[in-house]
């Protein structure tokens, strides 16, 4: 009997009006997405079931635009980083062989911190808050990277301040929401609202990060 509805269904709707209510019917069984600032444990377990955070730098999703970052480095010609939310230490990994040799990485996540280790042992890597520590006076850095750490944490703009006046800054944030994002940017306008008056030399580029419109932003600049 629900069999012969279902066709008596398709064939009394019209295929766009058919599409339509399909559509609607999956947006309606869709859950919203609920994003919010995620815990170290949080991400320790993200580490541990995530095979993308594993690979070589070579192979991994963000190539293209952690390669981008490397040669603003080299054409500004930095020579010490301070790498915040270093993750795995894939970023690091492409420094390393781009001829950087002073960098510092932190991250909350202590999974991520001991693989990055491992991986890449000629790199010092620290498990610590940003917002606690002493990094930004202790170490020597010429340029600080954020390759999608802002966007996770509520307290970005604290970050910001933190860094010292005259040091590089780069950083790459979304346009789509996340489980573990605190928040996105719809385009690059709200970008330069948020951190553009925080730098001199502000700049923001648009990268396509797949055929569904997901774009990454990519920020560059000198902290005031």
């Amino acid at each position: 009997m629900d069999y012969r509805l279902k066709k008596v269904g398709k064939a009394l709707c019209p295929p766009v009006l058919l599409s339509g209510v399909k559509a609607l019917s999956r947006s309606i069984r869709k859950p919203a997405l609920k994003m919010a600032e995620r815990s170290s444990e949080w991400y320790d377990r993200a580490f541990s079931r995530t095979l993308e955070t594993h690979k070589h730098y070579t192979e991994a999703n963000h190539y293209f635009l952690w390669s981008t970052i490397a040669s603003l480095i080299a054409r500004d010609g930095v020579r010490s980083v301070l790498d915040l939310g270093c993750g795995s230490g894939q970023f690091a990994d492409l420094l390393r062989d781009r001829g950087i040799r002073e960098y510092r990485g932190i991250d909350f996540s202590r999974k991520r911190v001991e693989w990055a280790r491992q991986h890449c042992p000629d790199f010092t890597f620290v498990v610590e808050d940003v917002l606690r520590t002493d990094l930004f006076k202790t170490f020597g850095y010429d340029a600080v990277v954020c390759a999608e750490f802002l966007d996770h944490v509520q307290s970005d703009i604290e970050v910001i301040r933190r860094i010292k006046p005259g040091a590089r800054f780069y950083s790459i944030v979304p346009n789509f929401p996340y489980l573990s994002h605190a928040r996105y940017f719809r385009d690059s306008k709200e970008v330069r609202d948020r951190y553009a008056g925080y730098f001199r030399d502000f700049r923001v580029s648009s990268y396509r990060a797949d055929k569904k419109s997901k774009t990454y932003f990519l920020l560059e600049g000198v902290k005031l």
